[in-house]
């Protein structure tokens, strides 16, 4: 005797979206980008603002070592204006300040960008592809005061015996150019500096390194505690 197979219940057909139902989906993640954007531009803001300080202590200790490896702990070859503070790490056909750190003791170059530096591409006048080049000029991101502040006599060679007797004072600072268009800026409302007890330290002082001669002793003497 057969079984007759028992019906199968007709499928119920799929019910899409309505209309009300796709704005609200719609509101609420909306919404949660609101919220989450802020926060999302704020950890790389952070993010960026570490690698920075990084960056800095690297090159204390890296101007360390090879002060240490120099004759009578000089930190750098007195060239350009050594006692005004100076970004500038090539030029006239040769390595001044930071740029004699590399590549012996600084391998990577990124270590002298700021990531937050509106000028770091391709496009920058004083960009590394100037590197070794006959004319050419490399700026980084950070300032090495020299002497000015420390020593008076410009042919006076910096050493580390220098430093250490000004051990708050600012031997480093990113270099803030607010003239310049656009500003070289890399933080809001800070600025990162290196003193010469190799403390990293965050300073809300406004200041800017230049143009003029005096703009330079007034940015230093804000920054130096």
């Amino acid at each position: 005797m057969s079984r007759t197979a028992a019906p199968q219940p007709s499928p119920q057909p799929r019910r899409g979206f309505t209309l009300l139902e796709l704005l609200v989906s719609m509101g609420i993640i909306a919404l949660l980008a609101m919220i989450l954007l802020p926060v999302v531009v704020l950890a790389r803001r952070h993010a960026r603002d570490a690698t920075c300080k990084s960056n800095l202590s690297q090159l204390w200790k890296a101007t360390n070592t090879y002060a240490n490896n120099s004759a009578n702990e000089v930190l750098f070859p007195n060239v350009l204006t050594p006692l005004r503070i100076s970004n500038v790490i090539y030029t006239e056909q040769q390595p001044s300040a930071w740029g004699y750190l590399y590549p012996g003791f600084v391998a990577d170059n990124r270590m002298f960008f700021c990531p937050g530096d509106p000028v770091r591409d391709v496009e920058w006048t004083y960009g590394w592809a100037n590197w070794e080049t006959e004319e050419g000029e490399v700026q980084c991101s950070y300032g090495y005061r020299g002497g000015q502040g420390l020593v008076t006599d410009p042919t006076t060679q910096v050493t580390l015996s220098v430093i250490e007797v000004h051990p708050r004072k600012v031997f480093a600072a990113e270099y803030y150019e607010r003239f310049t268009t656009p500003a070289r800026v890399n933080h809001p409302n800070h600025i990162n500096v290196l003193r010469c007890n190799g403390q990293v330290e965050q300073s809300d002082a406004v200041v800017s390194f230049g143009p003029e001669d005096d703009d330079f002793v007034e940015a230093l003497d804000l920054l130096d505690r």
